[in-house]
């Protein structure tokens, strides 16, 4: 069963608060990973990582570009989840 985009949110959100040690209070949707969170391009690698065993998905090298911020990711995740199963 495919997850709606509020519940991809928190989960990402939760994840996005533990690896990059940050308050989820602090996070707000449209914050670059890099350059409002502070993560480095390894941390958002292994976020790429997890986020594909998390949600059963694969993402193509071409696509991670596009993955700056948790909004982009929840978006992305919830077009690409139903095509996967």
């Amino acid at each position: 069963m495919a997850l709606s985009k509020e519940q991809i949110y928190a989960k990402l959100e939760d994840e996005v608060a533990k690896r990059f040690e940050v308050s989820k209070d602090k996070i707000q949707g449209d914050h670059d990973f890099v350059k409002e969170i502070g993560a480095d391009s390894i941390d958002v690698v292994e976020l790429v990582v997890e986020v594909e065993d998390e949600f059963d998905i694969e993402i193509p090298d071409e696509d991670l570009d596009e993955l700056t911020s948790l909004n982009k990711v929840t978006d992305y995740i919830y077009a690409h989840e139903s095509k996967s199963k």
